[in-house]
């Protein structure tokens, strides 16, 4: 480490602070103790620096200025956050339970450039940074520009049941691609997991009682094994809470929490220059999914007629109750197995590797109309089955060389994922006149739907994919260079290659229950029995793709299921990511820096493309995303009299080609991947501290983001009769905002500590305001194509070290002014003929205690 960094660290526990370095002499003045604000920081590791302070007490680790740091992975090492090039955003686990963070949608509202996108499945999160990353997964390959990372290993960071007992949760932004690797272009978010402690017996529990029925418990259990040598953590967290949104016709809640974690840390330092950490994660959600809220119906669409009653009723019920035709649900349990090791081989070379093994499954159930209609609903699985079942492989190696004056990183990376068993789809959709190759949907009159005892005007096709794969492979070779060209000024440099190769294929047929009402309309005489048998024997087990490839030829479907075919789509991308950066460490409080970096997001193809127009077709492939960024930003800690404050602030300019972007509804109802063709995205971020005496410490963030399509032609969608779309012209959409990127964010956070005797511990009130312009879902213009601005209050009274104990116990309260605001929209109003959309949750308050041992 730097002189100024080793000596900043010895005089930490005096309280001193370097007043002036010149390189030669350093002179060091007393610094105030700071007790305001509470801190955890990453427990030490082989390759980490020594950082005092107290992770379970929550005690500051006093920095000598009288702020706090907290260590970040940034750039794959051990660093104070300050000290890091890189614009990143750090939680401890303390300000986590403080804010109320619990999942990637809290995390937004305090993170600036963030944003999380939902869906009608409210637990698939999708993380944008600064305007990127957010698109991704309508075809095979692609995925999401921001990745997450737990313990330097890819992993989810969506929904419930991540973010506990953290070292810390660190939020990257820009492309990410020399270190992180593929599809970092909007940024990462990395989970740094407590490790375990050698020769200490210690852990917490903390629980939490709330309005909604919340019932959440957390802890975890450090426990030295051999001394020195060998220490294991335990911990594991369960959330339950009632829904907020309730169905009036089966009173099912929606939007519910039920979950559990659990997590299994060892440590093994068998000498003192290798350190191993194993870590084994398992999460299991079992929730009733998205409660859905019915917004606008476009009448020049089929089913407007029916739609418009269920959109009045809808009005007149409001936001918290709804009627669906689908008992929702989100079920998935994920398993996450990693080995880290290090080997110091000298004082300046290090080697690493990164293995990892995780199994996610998953099923959800989801109702895309928002009404009791059988209109795009998705029941899930088969029984026993998943939608989703993947088995993925990484490992890494990488060497690190640092002298002081030079620092290397190289290595090499593989990840192969693979689908464990046959993935399983039951869809719904309105039944067409003549079967799925006719015309229209058939509309029953209330008389003949009392005759025939059917559920409504519309009736039910099942259509069942009984097999479905995905596979896909990333290689990737990366290095990066440091070098001090002077005592503070250092130059960066680095370049990664990444190969992806992905694929899969699916298999379709119509469910022959569906047809056995034609049956009951020839037995009420609506049409013959000869009719009937005609429609039953042309569409019971009728193999879906293959009809429509028989007819696209002119010819007559024949296959049945089992006999039908499985349509295999395969693609291939490549590309190049690099960094350059120049930082200037000017004082130990002042650091600024330049950088600019090349983003590389994988290609990804449409199988529903290959199926009606062929892989020749312009729209079956899709082009990598490419990024190439410029920032500047300065670090800034301030000493003003007794007064402490801290600046961050960072402006960059993203120059955004072959953007993925999503066409809605294209091709048979289903979405397709698209390319835009060029964009900008250019902004400032703010994060600052001030301290202005002991017992007050306001903090607060600020983003702007001004995301546009500077080229953007859609690609024109040819009719396809046998797939029931029209045809869809070209439109240019230059000029357009990016979709879910609000343009401010904001939050501002006040802690004051009251004045009570230090015997009786620390107790202090907290507030806290979040707020973000409004926000376009969509670059069409439609019904509720924007999401309004909105704020959110939150407040907390915490009283800590109750009378010397060590107990800390919080009143909370979140959403305190029940804002209602929405998280997610569905924006098929020119494509389905309708959307709809997610709301928020409403004000909740409730006590949690802890108690440290």
């Amino acid at each position: 480490m730097t002189i100024v960094d080793a000596l900043t660290r010895l005089i930490a526990p005096s309280h001193l602070r370097i007043a002036s370095f010149d390189g030669r002499t350093a002179v060091l003045t007393a610094a105030p103790v700071r007790v305001a604000a509470r801190v955890e920081v990453v427990p030490a590791t082989v390759a980490a620096p020594a950082v005092p302070g107290d992770q379970q007490s929550g005690r500051p680790a006093e920095q000598p200025d009288g702020l706090e740091d907290i260590v970040v992975t940034a750039r794959r090492s051990a660093e104070f956050s300050q000290k890091v090039p890189v614009a990143v955003t750090a939680f401890t686990q303390n300000a986590l339970r403080e804010k109320g963070i619990a999942n990637g949608t809290d995390l937004q509202n305090f993170t600036p450039s963030l944003s999380v996108l939902g869906d009608v499945a409210r637990n698939q999160e999708t993380y944008t940074i600064r305007g990127m990353g957010g698109t991704g997964g309508a075809g095979t390959g692609s995925g999401p520009g921001v990745v997450g990372y737990f313990a330097e290993v890819p992993s989810t960071v969506s929904g419930p049941g991540n973010f506990y007992d953290l070292a810390s949760l660190q939020v990257l932004k820009g492309p990410q691609g020399t270190l992180f690797g593929r599809n970092t272009t909007g940024g990462a978010v990395l989970l740094e997991p407590a490790r375990p402690k050698m020769n200490k017996v210690e852990g917490y529990i903390d629980g939490t009682l709330g309005n909604f029925q919340r019932t959440s418990v957390q802890g975890a259990l450090n426990v030295p094994i051999v001394s020195d040598i060998l220490a294991i953590r335990v911990a594991g967290q369960f959330d339950k809470r009632d829904g907020y949104v309730r169905d009036v016709v089966t009173g099912r809640d929606y939007l519910n929490r039920n979950n559990y974690s659990l997590r299994l840390g060892v440590q093994l330092n068998p000498t003192d220059t290798i350190s191993n950490y194993t870590a084994v994660s398992y999460v299991d959600v079992n929730e009733h999914g998205g409660g859905s809220i019915l917004m606008s119906v476009n009448p020049g669409r089929p089913y407007a007629a029916l739609l418009l009653p269920y959109l009045q009723a809808q009005q007149a019920r409001g936001i918290r109750r709804t009627a669906l035709s689908v008992p929702t649900r989100e079920v998935s349990k994920n398993l996450l197995v990693l080995n880290n090791t290090e080997w110091r081989a000298s004082d300046t070379l290090t080697f690493k590797n990164i293995v990892s093994y995780s199994r996610s499954r998953s099923t959800s159930a989801t109702d895309r109309d928002s009404t009791p209609l059988p209109i795009a609903d998705l029941l899930g699985a088969y029984p026993g089955s998943y939608n989703n079942n993947l088995r993925t492989i990484t490992e890494e190696v990488q060497a690190r060389y640092d002298d002081g004056t030079l620092r290397v990183q190289a290595g090499g990376f593989y990840l192969d994922q693979k689908t464990m068993a046959p993935l399983t789809f039951q869809t719904v959709n309105p039944l067409q006149l003549g079967g799925i190759l006719g015309g229209g949907p058939i509309i029953l009159p209330p008389a003949v739907q009392a005759l025939i005892g059917a559920n409504g005007p519309l009736l039910p096709a099942l259509s069942l994919q009984p097999s479905a794969e995905v596979h896909g492979r990333s290689k990737a070779v990366y290095a990066q260079v440091q070098y001090k060209l002077a005592p503070t000024l250092t130059a960066t440099a680095g370049f990664r290659w990444t190969w992806d190769t992905y694929g899969g294929h699916i298999q379709s047929y119509q469910s022959p229950d569906s047809y056995q009402v034609f049956n009951k309309l020839a037995a009420i005489g609506l049409i013959t029995p000869a009719q009937a048998a005609q429609v039953i024997g042309l569409n019971a087990n009728l193999c879906v793709y293959d009809a429509f490839k028989a007819v696209a030829a002119g010819g007559f479907p024949t296959l049945k299921y089992p006999n039908c075919t499985s349509p295999a789509f395969d693609g291939r991308s490549n590309g190049p990511t690099w960094q350059l950066g120049l930082d200037w460490q000017a004082d130990p409080q002042t650091l600024l820096y330049a950088v600019s970096r090349r983003g590389y997001k994988s290609g990804a193809n449409n199988p529903i493309v290959s199926l009606f127009l062929g892989e020749q077709h312009p729209l079956f492939g899709v082009l990598p995303e490419k990024v190439t960024d410029a920032e500047v930003g300065l670090k800034r800690d301030w000493t003003l009299g007794t007064v402490r404050a801290r600046t961050n602030i960072a402006a960059f300019y993203t120059w955004f080609s072959d953007i993925q972007v999503i066409q809605r509804a294209a091709i048979a109802g289903s979405d397709i991947l698209t390319n835009a063709q060029k964009a900008r995205v250019l902004g400032l971020e703010f994060e600052g501290m001030l301290i202005p005496f002991k017992a007050l410490t306001l903090s607060g963030t600020y983003s702007f983001n001004s995301a546009r399509y500077l080229e953007y032609n859609s690609l024109a969608i040819p009719a396809i009769p046998q797939a029931l779309t029209a045809a869809q012209p070209s439109r240019d959409l230059a000029g357009t905002p990016f979709s879910f990127v609000p343009k401010h964010k904001y939050s501002l956070d006040a802690r004051l500590a009251l004045p009570i005797p230090a015997r009786e511990g620390d107790m202090a009130i907290r507030a806290t305001w979040s707020w973000q312009s409004s926000l376009r879902v969509t670059p069409e213009i439609q019904p509720f194509d924007t999401i309004p601005s909105y704020g959110l209050l939150n407040l907390r009274l915490e009283w800590n070290d109750v009378r010397g104990a060590p107990l800390d116990l919080a009143l909370y309260g979140t959403n305190v002014l029940d804002k209602q605001y929405r998280v997610t929209s569905n924006p098929g109003y020119n494509n389905s003929g309708f959307n709809n959309s997610i709301y928020g949750e409403p004000a909740q308050y409730g006590v949690q205690l802890r108690y440290r041992f």
